[in-house]
Parts: structure tokens; C-alpha cells; sequence
């Protein structure tokens, strides 16, 4: 699965005639994040050889919506050192550098696989990830994320998760967050806990529901019971033509339905020619409209759910047989 974190990106140099910038896209702390993780040195030395050429900037994790790459990738005793070149023909290559030079821009994030993980005293040290994208990024992702000190702005519904809030976030102290787990009805979600101001033990202030595995109306009814605050995962845009899961079942089953319609034309065509009596004749014809009239509906409906299900060719189909019946 692929995991990101942000941090507060401190910019160390902007050239706008080449479209350069250096800074920090991840780094090295002794305290955890939000998600209750601590990288460690050394998880960026393996990826950064064997990723190299591959690792792309993005805008905001939009993998159609690439703005540049990295010239150096360095680990150092900070963290990940960043050097990279925006694409200066691309429009928002253009704005984004823009955006970092007058401070706009401020955050960095980086999308990776875990690769190798330990846990200490129930904190996840990460020991080695795969690299894929280091990218600007106007807010962070999740709402609690705190590296290094700098507690970002909330941005939701979350892409991959749908969200319960218990507290506020502001009321905790900054850097004592954590991510647990724990299981409820045979499915696991996660915990977000952290001390509030002025206390040592931790407090739960969050639950995060993987959409994959819990159904937005069984996690807001467990967020219920809980006196929560529910927000169901972000949902998927649609790029080009790609269908939801549930109209895409729409579709399946239409086309079923509608093969079965051709298939029954076909057989009451077939029946027509050898039948002589007119008055036998008419009665198929009646069905034959009336299934077509069918067909026709549910054509209809599809279009109207499924902008872009493309049916002429079913359609031709359905208009030469009535035509040969009509005959």
C-alpha cells in the first residue's frame, strides 16, 4: 500500500529562470508523527540507488499531474535533501514555483512503500522504503500531521480512509500523537491517540476506517456508537471513462440484460419466418415491440447513470431485427 507523509518544507533556494529548488522533503526526528512512525536514518540510502530516474514530482500526489523531477536525491544527517527541476512548459510547473517562492508553498510530501519496519515501545521505526514521488503539496493529507513541530492544516474527506473525530486535534500537545490499531467486528482500524495539554497519558482523538475493508455506513455506525464525528473517504474521480464499482455492476448486468434481449429478437425472427398464419405473425411483432420498448429503457437509464457507456453498436443490433420483422 502506498503510504505518504508531509512535512513543513523549508525551501533553501529558488532559482526561477532554471526552475530549480532545493530543500527538505522528509526528515529524521527523535519524535513520532501522527501516524505514530519515526524514520530512521539510512531508510532513504537503498531506494534513492536503485529508484533513481524513476522518482517523479507531482502535484499534491496526482500521478496525472506531474510537474518535474529530482536532479539529487542526498540522505544526509537531516533527512532528505531534495534538488529538483520543475518543468517550466508546464503551466503549473510554472505556478507552483511561483507559489514557493513567495511562501505560498510551504509543504512537501512523499509518496513510498515500507520495506523494512520495527517497532520500538509500540512506535514503527521505518528502516527502508521504496521511493515514488516527492510532492508539493498545499495541505497535508492528515489533518493531526506533526513533524518536527509544525502542526499542519486539516484537509479532508481523506482519500483511503474514511475518518471518526473524538477531539479536536488542537488540544493535544504537539508531537505526542500515535497510530494504533485495534479490531472491531472481525475488521481492523486504526487509533489516533495523543496526551492533552497538561496530561501524560494518552487520550484518543481520532479512528481511521480503510474504505477497502469497512463500508462508509458500517464505519460511521461504529463512529456512532463512539460519540464521534464521521466523514466518509474521499471518493474516487473518474479519469477518461472509468466507471464506479457499483455502476460498473450497473453496466455488467445491463449488457447481460440486453444480450438476453437480442437473443429472444433473434428467436421470435427466427419463429416469424417459418410461421405463415398473420394473425400469429402480429402477436410476435406485439412482443417483439414490446421488448424492444424494454431494451430501450434500460438503454436509457444506463446513459443517464453512465455518461459515456456507449450503446450504438447494441442499439444497430436491436434496429435490424425490428426491421426484418417489420418487413
Amino acid at each position: 500500500m502506498l503510504e505518504r507523509k508531509t512535512v513543513k518544507f523549508e525551501v533553501k533556494d529558488v532559482d526561477e529562470e532554471e526552475g530549480t529548488f532545493t530543500g527538505y522533503a522528509a526528515t529524521f526526528s527523535k519524535h513520532p508523527d501522527s501516524y505514530g512512525d519515526i524514520i530512521d536514518p539510512g531508510a532513504f540510502k537503498k531506494t534513492i540507488k536503485e529508484m533513481k530516474g524513476r522518482i517523479k514530482i507531482l502535484w499534491n500526489h496526482v500521478t496525472y499531474e506531474p510537474i518535474g523531477k529530482p536532479l539529487e536525491l542526498i540522505e544526509d544527517e537531516h533527512g532528505l535533501l531534495v534538488k529538483g527541476k520543475l518543468s517550466l512548459g508546464v503551466q503549473r510547473a510554472k505556478e507552483i514555483l511561483a507559489l514557493m517562492k513567495d511562501g505560498v508553498i510551504t509543504e512537501m510530501s512523499i509518496g513510498y512503500n515500507t520495506m523494512k519496519e520495527s517497532f520500538v515501545e509500540g512506535i514503527r521505526h521505518l528502516q527502508e522504503v521504496k521511493l515514488w514521488d516527492v510532492s508539493p503539496v498545499a495541505f497535508a493529507a492528515n489533518p493531526e500531521a506533526v513533524i518536527i513541530g509544525v502542526k499542519e492544516v486539516e484537509l479532508k474527506p481523506y482519500p483511503n480512509e474514511h475518518a471518526c473525530r473524538l477531539r479536536d486535534p488542537d488540544d493535544f500537545q504537539d508531537g505526542s500523537f500515535r497510530r494504533m490499531s485495534r479490531i472491531s467486528g472481525g475488521k481492523k482500524y486504526f487509533i489516533i491517540m495523543g496526551r492533552l495539554e497538561g496530561e501524560d497519558t494518552l487520550t484518543e482523538q481520532a479512528y481511521r476506517y480503510n474504505k477497502e475493508v469497512w463500508e462508509a455506513s458500517e464505519a460511521k455506525a461504529h463512529c456512532k456508537d463512539h460519540d464521534g464525528t464521521f466523514e466518509a473517504a474521499e471518493k474516487q474521480s473518474k479519469a477518461g471513462r472509468v466507471l464506479s464499482g457499483a455502476n460498473l455492476e450497473k453496466v455488467r448486468k445491463g449488457l447481460e440484460s440486453l444480450q438476453a434481449g437480442v437473443e429472444a429478437l433473434q428467436a421470435l425472427l427466427a419463429a416469424a419466418e417459418v410461421e405463415s398464419e398473420p394473425s400469429k405473425f402480429t402477436q410476435i411483432t406485439d412482443e417483439a415491440a414490446k421488448e424492444a420498448a424494454r431494451l430501450e429503457a434500460t438503454i436509457a437509464e444506463l446513459k443517464a447513470e453512465n455518461d459515456g457507456f456507449d450503446v450504438r453498436e447494441a442499439e444497430k443490433r436491436i434496429e435490424s431485427i425490428l426491421g426484418q420483422l417489420r418487413k
